[in-house]
């Protein structure tokens, strides 16, 4: 295969990645409403590689609807460590928050995870972000994020700038934010038709915007592709390549 064959090919997949996205937002609209949908996959998230089904779990167990109740982010982040089952101090909590629900801190793997990666750091994490949400709603907060940023005539530079406007709240990594965005953020609001006006320009900054970071299945495409091709070598330029890459890799 040529380089121009594989990056049609590179094309090609990261065009199915992001319709895959996009159809399972769309499913996930049609089981819960855009805030608590937005919330879980949010949350679900936060559990890569091995404590995703934890953090979903945990998102159940204090839906974004109570988190709204809470108001302040030492709160939000107290209420989520006491559902986890990594604190067992409930006061400053609301008198009906109920003390009953909570996991069991054995739940969650720690083992082969950078400390800066434990669970309990990304609670404390994405707290910020939700209690910046609280008024508006979480779904009215990335919408509106999204809406003042739109840019008309899109580069790289501007791409890069666009998301990390749109993705500008405390409390996690930028490398982290990226990923966040372009893996629920604009398949999520690129499946909602109300935001119909605005899905050319999400889908733009997906063919335009650069790479995410270097990850494992990364590294492994430049490996296949330089073991098959000896010196020569290739240059992943966009997130749209970068998710064929990786579909590639997996397929």
């Amino acid at each position: 295969m040529s380089e121009i064959e594989l990056k049609q090919l590179l094309n090609k997949l990261g065009e199915e990645v992001l319709e895959s996205k996009i159809q399972r937002m769309k499913n996930l609209l049609k089981i819960a409403p855009p805030d608590e949908a937005l919330y879980r996959e949010i949350m679900l998230s936060l559990g890569y590689p091995k404590n995703k089904v934890q953090f979903l779990e945990l998102a159940l167990l204090l839906p974004y609807k109570e988190i709204q109740k809470l108001k302040t982010q030492p709160l939000i982040e107290k209420a989520l460590l006491y559902r986890a089952g990594f604190i067992q101090d409930a006061h400053g909590l609301p008198d009906d928050f109920d003390t009953s629900l909570k996991l069991d801190k054995s739940y969650w793997i720690f083992q082969s995870i950078r400390p800066v990666n434990f669970p309990d750091k990304r609670i404390k994490g994405i707290s910020y972000i939700l209690s910046e949400t609280i008024e508006k709603g979480i779904y009215n907060y990335f919408k509106e994020q999204i809406e003042k940023n739109i840019i008309e005539e899109l580069d790289k530079s501007s791409a890069k700038k666009a998301v990390e406007k749109i993705m500008s709240f405390e409390g996690i990594g930028i490398s982290r934010k990226r990923e966040m965005f372009f893996n629920i953020i604009l398949p999520f609001f690129i499946s909602d038709e109300s935001f119909s006006a605005y899905h050319n320009f999400l889908v733009r900054i997906f063919e335009i915007h650069p790479p995410l970071e270097q990850n494992a299945t990364i590294k492994k495409f430049y490996q296949i592709y330089t073991s098959s091709h000896h010196s020569e070598e290739i240059t992943i330029l966009n997130t749209k390549e970068h998710f064929g890459a990786i579909k590639y890799v997996n397929k």
